[in-house]
């Protein structure tokens, strides 16, 4: 009988904290020896409002884009001594994530949520709540704190960075 295969899922959105996760996923994937799911989970919703907004959101092959921008954005591009396989599934992050790290000896990694909270963003607090495998949940890096909570997220998001960068330099 062969043992099954180490795999290290991380949910990726392409939030700042979601970046540091997935780069603490690659990291985690080389020291295990494993298989790195990169999942990202495109949301519906139940509600009124979400079922209008379905027919507007993006596509599957706009998914795999946020996925490959989130690797070039945290580290110029997927890992090349990985196995690296990406996965676009319909859902709540929540619900879904848990689910596809069912296995014992896979590993979930997650971002904490939003850098300006003290506590964990409700998807990490349901994975957290219904996982039957390790979870490790990253937190904000230092830099997101400095960064104005209405920029994140936003198309001012690069200024943002880009002149944080410039005050640390000349501080």
């Amino acid at each position: 009988m062969t043992a099954a295969q180490k795999r290290v899922i991380v949910g990726v959105n392409g939030t700042l904290t979601n970046l540091q996760a997935l780069r603490v996923a690659v990291d985690a994937a080389r020291e295990r020896d494993a298989v790195l799911y990169a999942v990202h989970v495109w949301e519906t919703g139940n509600n009124l409002e979400s079922v209008r907004t379905t027919a507007h959101k993006p596509g599957v092959v706009n998914c795999l884009q946020t996925v490959a921008k989130a690797f070039d954005e945290a580290m110029g591009g997927p890992p090349e001594d990985l196995d690296v396989r990406t996965v676009v599934v319909e859902g709540q992050p929540g619900y879904r994530l848990p689910r596809l790290a069912h296995r014992d000896t896979d590993l979930l990694v997650l971002g904490a949520g939003r850098p300006d909270r003290w506590t964990l963003s409700p998807t990490a607090r349901q994975c957290l709540r219904q996982a039957h495998c390790p979870v490790l949940v990253v937190p904000a890096p230092e830099m997101a704190h400095d960064i104005p909570a209405l920029a994140r997220g936003a198309r001012q998001l690069q200024q943002a960075v880009a002149d944080w960068a410039l005050s640390d330099k000349t501080a």
